[in-house]
């Protein structure tokens, strides 16, 4: 009596593939962007500007 309830509730090998053919679609945004190298990184010069402005005072002052 078991073994006839277990039958009935297994899938056909059609509606697993059915199934997984709609709910397990892979989206196209998975991919890794890839790592730039580090000449293409950008960076913010604090240290640079501090500079410049400094620069720039003592020409003005003159």
């Amino acid at each position: 009596m078991r073994e006839s309830t277990n039958y009935a509730r297994r899938k056909s090998l059609w509606q697993a593939y059915e199934n997984h053919a709609i709910y397990n679609v892979k989206s196209p945004r998975k991919k890794r962007k890839p790592i730039p190298a580090a000449s293409q990184v950008s960076t913010f010069d604090y240290v640079g500007s501090l500079l410049q402005a400094k620069w720039n005072r003592l020409r003005t002052a003159r």
